[in-house]
């Protein structure tokens, strides 16, 4: 009995199979009509396959957004970089612009003065006070030594106090341990200008005689009676007086035409030409 249902059993896969072959056979040519099976095999996969082919085209679509999205990042970090060199470029451009300016000033003053001078850049300032004291990178090697008036194409800067091979310290004007002999340039009448010790950047101007005057627009330039200033050199204006008590000297603040707060490149006067 069981010999005979498994006899059956063989018989009917094969059966299936000759019918799968026989199918497949006749389904793989090309044909006007589909079978009834083929119809409805087909309608019943068509939502399957709608679906399919809908995440297919939204997963492709997606992959295309992100590649775009990435792509865009990079050209936008590429652009964000040229613009910070663009900037960098420009800021450097216009240092360059205004150091040579600078450079051409310093050049026509030099060219037009009667004395001899070094041209020296600012490398360091007082740490503890800004307008107190300065290095240049000149020094003995150049024929600096202390003592050696100090200017600007602007007016007088100070003094060189200390000297090394290539640096010098210059003690500025407006130090209240700097003194310089002046004049009134209207009237030649002797003062006195001096730091400020609150080092508000003005200096003060003391004169030296009873009868003196000094008026706010007074124009004060060295007066050469001394070894560390040449006669006429600029010093600064008068800005506001203050009468001296018990009928002694007056005393006159002065806006120095030299902004040291913003020194970068000055003169040593080494002698007269």
């Amino acid at each position: 009995m069981s010999g005979l249902l498994n006899r059956n059993k063989i018989f009917i896969l094969v059966a299936v199979f000759i019918i799968l072959v026989s199918t497949i056979h006749f389904t793989s040519f090309p044909r006007p009509n589909l079978s009834f099976a083929e119809k409805l095999f087909r309608d019943l996969i068509a939502p399957l396959q709608t679906g399919v082919t809908r995440i297919n085209r939204s997963v492709d679509n997606l992959l295309e957004k992100i590649q775009a999205y990435q792509q865009l990042l990079a050209e936008k970090e590429e652009l964000e970089q040229l613009v910070i060199e663009l900037e960098q470029q420009l800021n450097q451009m216009a240092e360059y612009k205004r150091e040579n300016e600078i450079l051409r000033h310093a050049l026509i003053f030099k060219q037009e003065t009667d004395y001899q001078l070094v041209m020296s850049e600012v490398i360091a300032r007082s740490s503890a006070n800004w307008l107190s004291t300065i290095t240049i990178n000149r020094g003995s090697k150049h024929g600096i030594e202390p003592g050696m008036p100090v200017m600007s194409g602007r007016g007088i800067v100070g003094t060189v106090y200390q000297v090394s091979a290539r640096t010098a310290t210059v003690i500025l004007a407006t130090d209240p341990q700097s003194a310089v002999g002046g004049l009134v340039q209207s009237t030649g009448d002797l003062v006195l200008v001096e730091g400020d010790p609150e080092y508000s950047g003005l200096l003060l101007a003391r004169t030296l005689a009873k009868d003196v005057e000094l008026k706010v627009g007074d124009i004060l330039v060295t007066s050469g009676l001394s070894r560390l200033y040449p006669k006429g050199m600029p010093i600064g204006q008068v800005t506001a007086v203050h009468p001296g008590r018990y009928e002694h000297s007056a005393t006159a603040y002065v806006e120095p035409f030299v902004d040291f707060a913003k020194l970068e490149f000055v003169f040593v006067v080494i002698d007269e030409r």
